[in-house]
């Protein structure tokens, strides 16, 4: 698949919630960090990179939630925490950047692919 056609976002989560990328005015408001891949770069490196560079947050890939095609976009979510936690009461990382918990994730990512939403019930309920 192409570089134009494929997309890696990182479900970041750790004690405070997932960090999400504000995006006022625009619909979705937020959304995940991440990035189109380089050639021969795994998703999970595309994910640590993508991430590092949009939200200045150094993390360490886990697992493949899944891929999903829409309008021809193919994109893989991988599961990442921080290199080092956030205090749990921190909430900006910036004014573009957030920890946000789960009920708020539902008012600014209503769309969010299902499999990625059960996983973050999954993991912040764990925290």
């Amino acid at each position: 698949m192409s570089r134009e056609n494929h997309l890696v976002l990182a479900v970041v989560t750790a004690p405070p919630g997932v960090l999400l990328l504000h995006r006022p005015g625009e619909t979705p408001p937020a959304v995940l960090p991440g990035g189109r891949p380089e050639p021969r770069e795994s998703p999970g490196a595309t994910a640590e990179r993508g991430c590092l560079e949009e939200t200045r947050v150094r993390i360490r890939a886990g697992r493949q939630l899944g891929r999903s095609v829409v309008d021809g976009i193919a994109t893989t979510y991988v599961a990442a925490r921080p290199v080092t936690d956030p205090p749990a009461d921190e909430v900006a990382v910036s004014l573009q950047v957030a920890w946000y918990r789960l009920e708020q994730v539902d008012l600014v990512l209503p769309e969010l692919w299902t499999p990625v939403r059960e996983y973050l019930g999954k993991a912040l309920r764990a925290m």
